[in-house]
């Protein structure tokens, strides 16, 4: 009975055991399932894709149920049944226990009444033996001595036979007892025997039930790859995915001066230098680039500046003459360029200053010198008033730019 509890413990445990496997089994299948994307796919494939991911969500659910009913139908019954069947046999086996128990000692009983009884019929045995030469006195003592032996013996022997008797019923008892728990004992092995044949029956209908899903789930797979056509797969590509029947054509090659793909060379940098006070010269070419280390200050003893800032100066004159830079003349005046009147001066007077450091950078690279500014507070600008056509002006300062930078 012990060995049975144990075995349909085990296959208990296995039950519980596969409904737990079966369960993860059938989670990992659904976040397999959800992860499972087809969007990619196109035509027949889609489909057959589409339908394995479908297939995937049924195989999960199938397994799912699996481990729900192993464990409704299996694991929770068999538990039910060996505490049942543990219950009735510990009541049959306490009951013979108990009638043991009661049975041994009766049976020490007994054994110890036999023990008096035999000793005593000893002594009566030893006291009956004939003795010669005794005297009146002795011979009465020892018979007295006898009688109480002999009467001592008869009770030992009634004692005896009562614990015997009494030893024999409880034994009737055990014997009972313990034919009825065999008897239950071997019902139940039975009774256990065919329970868990037909749990295990269940067991396999229940596993087969899960095998033929999963067959039937191929089964169906395998026919949406028998529908599966590769040319129809090609033509749904190319409908739904082209892009037109013309190829376009490369990028062609068009000349910035030509407009045409035919290369023509580009024209020949050229220059504007400011020769004189009044007058502009017109562009010159020249293949030699200005070098970018040319000498910005000159160290003529005339100040810093060339030719080009006294040529630059003259588009300003002061009021009713024109001059030219010397002391207290046109240095003066250039600095009060954007000055009204007598005015302070301001931003103005900081613009022109990086202006005239630019003219004189344009005179040092011509290699000309010019006057050292002077001051002259009665200057006032007058925009309008040139010594030089303001075109030939405009590209004289743009010249001078270039050349600076």
């Amino acid at each position: 009975m012990k060995n049975g509890k144990h075995a349909t413990a085990e296959v208990v445990a296995m039950f519980k055991e596969r409904a737990s496997i079966e369960e993860e089994f059938g989670k990992r299948l659904a976040r397999l399932a959800k992860s499972f994307t087809t969007n990619e796919e196109i035509g027949t494939l889609r489909e057959s894709l589409d339908l394995v991911k479908s297939e995937l969500e049924t195989s999960a659910r199938a397994h799912l149920d699996i481990a729900n009913e192993i464990r409704v139908q299996l694991e929770k019954p068999m538990t039910e049944f060996i505490t049942q069947q543990s219950g009735t046999r510990k009541t049959h086996h306490s009951g013979v226990e108990r009638r043991l128990k009661n049975k041994a000692n009766l049976a020490a009983a007994a054994a110890k009444a036999k023990a008096r009884y035999t000793s005593k019929c000893h002594e009566v045995q030893q006291l009956s033996i004939p003795q010669q030469n005794l005297t009146k006195e002795a011979a009465d003592k020892l018979q007295n001595k006898l009688e109480k032996a002999q009467h001592q013996a008869t009770q030992y022997d009634l004692e005896y036979l009562s614990a015997v008797e009494r030893l024999a019923d409880s034994h009737s008892h055990w014997e009972q007892d313990f034919r009825t728990a065999c008897n239950e004992f071997q019902r139940l092995e039975e009774e256990r025997i065919e329970y868990v044949r037909g749990r295990l029956w269940a067991y396999t209908n229940i596993i087969s039930t899960l095998c033929v899903s999963d067959d039937e789930s191929c089964e169906r797979i395998r026919q949406s790859l028998e529908r599966c056509d590769v040319k129809k797969d090609i033509r749904i590509f190319v409908e739904s995915k082209r892009t037109g029947t013309d190829i376009p054509a490369p990028l062609p090659y068009v000349n910035h001066y030509s407009g045409t793909s035919e290369r023509v060379s580009p024209p020949a940098v050229t220059h504007v230098t400011a020769s004189s006070l009044g007058d502009v010269h017109s562009p010159s070419t020249s293949t030699s680039p200005i070098p970018r280390n040319a000498t910005l200050m000159s160290t003529n003893s005339n100040g810093a500046g060339a030719g080009g800032f006294s040529q630059f100066s003259t588009m300003f004159k002061k009021t009713g003459s024109d001059k030219g830079f010397g002391s207290g003349g046109g240095g003066a005046a250039f600095g009060s360029l954007f000055r009204k009147g007598g005015g302070s001066q301001g931003t103005s007077a900081a613009m022109f200053a990086v202006r005239a450091k630019a003219a004189t950078a344009a005179g040092a690279i011509d290699g000309t010198t010019s006057p050292p500014l002077g001051g002259d507070d009665d200057f006032v600008y007058d925009p309008f008033d040139f010594t030089v056509e303001p075109t030939q002006l405009f590209e004289g300062m743009i010249t001078l730019g270039m050349r600076i930078f």
